[in-house]
């Protein structure tokens, strides 16, 4: 039997459910969201994070050596793949000199834990897993 799609595209659906991950509004009788597969949170999602008040950013990973600008941007899209969203600080400035200097990945606060889990089971895994392109 298909599974109903519940979201809300402008459907004119008073009653709703979110994803509290993509933000995806569906009707009230959904309980998880078709793309990100987490339970939903009743009523509408609330309005985007207050700008006056900034999300505190905390170190979630430090690249260094020769590659470190190539593995920092990987695991920021990594986490951008994920719906984290995530900073490295300096990556519009020339002032970074590749291979000496080291680069860090910053996330907000309450992400860290599942960025700490996604870079790992990703970036830290087998080094033969055929998966990651190892040998």
């Amino acid at each position: 039997m298909p599974s109903r799609d519940y979201r809300r595209e402008g459907k004119g659906i008073d009653s709703v459910a979110y994803c509290p991950r993509c933000r995806t509004e569906y009707a009230e009788e959904a309980r998880e969201c078709m793309d990100c597969h987490v339970a939903l949170c009743a009523g509408p999602p609330p309005d985007a994070e207050r700008s006056d008040v900034p999300a505190k950013l905390v170190r979630v990973r430090t690249f260094g050596g020769p590659r470190a600008h190539m593995d920092a941007n990987l695991a920021k899209n990594l986490l951008q793949a994920e719906g984290i969203p995530s900073v490295l600080p300096g990556e519009f400035s020339a002032e970074a000199l590749p291979g000496i200097d080291v680069v860090q990945l910053l996330v907000r606060e309450e992400d860290l834990q599942e960025a700490t889990e996604i870079l790992e089971s990703f970036l830290d895994g087998p080094a033969g897993d055929p998966a990651r392109g190892g040998d």
